[in-house]
């Protein structure tokens, strides 16, 4: 897909994470809105539950009663049918309620009464009966029964899983007036909910009235495995948005990085076969068999360039076959002090044309280890190399080498430009160069060296790392595993 340019992928991708957790939003709250009305019904359910269970336990405790008297008081049709009752409010009809409960049978009896020649407005009245029980009584048998009613609402409200602090109001049972409360007035008014009032008893004095005055966090607490999954799923898709965010921007890295590698390794490779081709044609052309001086100093400069072409191709062969290195490794005994001494040597006139020089601080003893020699001898030629280029004319370098208890340490420093901190691990990646001015590097190179180079340290078991700060030079630092 070469038309969808990746700078359509960002957008599109943000765009998405959007619109998904915009999405989310709408269900949350829709989801909040119906639960939040379902809790109102529970919560009123739960309320005229108690009330049926307190009007049954207030007068059930009276002597024993059957199955049907249970069946009756129990039923949602005599909470409906006592509502209405207790709701009647009709100007010039009276409501009277009268019950009787004997050892062997009960009575309940509901009159209405009609004043053909009232005209007054709001005439309407409910006579109570109270089985004889004097008014003392009667407030001592209502008070028992409020607290019934209360903590039956509490028992209701625990099986629906709702615990937060919640009051009630207590009205009066003729005119239905507030007669007291359990909260302050202010927060009465301010209460997210109220109850229907119900009658708890069959003394008709109050009604109860549960208050919450908060909702929200009981809904909140309803809809956590809800909000939960909600916010792992926006979680999970902005990670997977990123880790494909961040596969884009690689892919396109790897992708400049790999043209760029073409095209400098194209550069690369001309440069050596024209130089050699150049100096084979100097010899022809100019008979240097007669100057023995002249023609050596061409063959020299054409076996440094066929070297250097060498170490190219066997980069871009390591570059296809990195799994197959440590397999395609021949480990032998090797004296890496020999090994840099052979490398300086070989790399003299490279030296000398760019008025480089090195310095070898060597051990006054042998150091062995166990490796494939032309690998670790391309190493060393990649870092000298490297310092050449990059550090200019009059390149300096310091290469020493010690024995450490069970390890080889190699130092390669420099007097070159020196690589900010934030490049030192990055260095190491395949085709990674340090940002040039205008992305135009001076220095022709592949990207490929300092990588070859720590795939081969570590497939000998060995580390590398870099000290170096700009302006100051580089140091690398190889620790070998010493030949036992």
């Amino acid at each position: 897909m070469k038309w969808f340019s990746s700078r359509y992928a960002y957008p599109l991708i943000i765009l998405s994470l959007v619109v998904s957790i915009g999405l989310q939003a709408v269900w949350l709250r829709q989801l909040f809105i119906s639960q939040k009305a379902q809790l109102k019904k529970d919560l009123e359910q739960a309320v005229s539950t108690s009330a049926i269970h307190a009007i049954y336990a207030s007068i059930s405790g009276a002597g024993k009663r059957g199955d049907r008297f249970k069946e009756f008081f129990l039923s949602p049709q005599w909470l409906q049918m006592r509502q209405a009752f207790d709701d009647l409010k009709i100007n010039g009809v009276h409501s009277i309620f009268h019950y009787g409960l004997g050892s062997d049978s009960s009575l309940v009896q509901i009159k209405i009464m009609f004043n053909n020649h009232s005209t007054k407005k709001d005439e309407s009245s409910t006579d109570r009966r109270w089985n004889d029980e004097s008014p003392d009584e009667v407030v001592r048998i209502d008070n028992r029964d409020i607290k019934l009613m209360d903590s039956t609402v509490s028992r209701q409200l625990a099986k629906l899983g709702i615990y937060q602090s919640r009051q009630y109001a207590l009205y009066g049972y003729g005119r239905d007036t507030l007669t007291s409360m359990t909260i302050p007035e202010l927060l009465f008014n301010e209460a997210e909910y109220h109850s229907g009032k119900y009658s708890y008893n069959l003394k008709s004095m109050h009604k109860y009235q549960l208050v919450v005055g908060e909702l929200n966090s009981i809904v909140i607490y309803q809809m956590r495995y809800y909000l939960f999954s909600s916010l792992l799923m926006i979680l999970l898709t902005g990670v997977a948005f990123y880790f494909l965010l961040k596969l884009i921007r690689n892919q396109r890295l790897y992708a400049d990085a790999k043209n760029t590698f073409t095209s400098n390794m194209t550069h690369e490779f001309k440069t050596p076969v024209a130089t050699i081709a150049v100096a084979l044609e100097s010899i022809t052309k100019y008979q240097l068999v007669n100057d023995p001086e002249k023609l050596q100093n061409y063959l020299d400069i054409s076996r440094h360039e066929l070297q250097r072409l060498n170490l190219m191709i066997e980069k871009v062969l390591n570059l296809s076959q990195e799994e197959e290195t440590s397999n395609a490794m021949r480990h032998e005994l090797y004296d890496v002090q020999a090994g840099l001494k052979q490398v300086v040597a070989s790399m003299q006139v490279q030296l000398d044309n760019s008025r480089s020089v090195v310095h070898l601080s060597l051990a006054d003893e042998p150091c062995f280890v166990n490796s494939d020699p032309v690998h670790l001898t391309n190493v060393f030629y990649n870092l000298i190399d490297n310092a050449i280029k990059y550090a200019g004319p009059q390149m300096e370098m310091q290469i020493s080498c010690q024995c450490s208890g069970s390890n080889v340490i190699l130092n390669f420093k420099d007097n070159g430009p020196g690589i900010a901190d934030i490049y030192h691990d990055k260095v190491f990646d395949r085709f990674f160069r340090i940002p040039a001015i205008n992305d135009r590097h001076n220095v022709k190179g592949s990207g490929l060296g300092l990588h070859y180079v720590k795939q081969v340290i570590g497939k000998h078991g060995g580390s590398i790392a870099i000290k170096s700060e700009p302006g100051k030079g580089s140091d690398f630092i190889i620790v070998l595993p010493a030949a036992a």
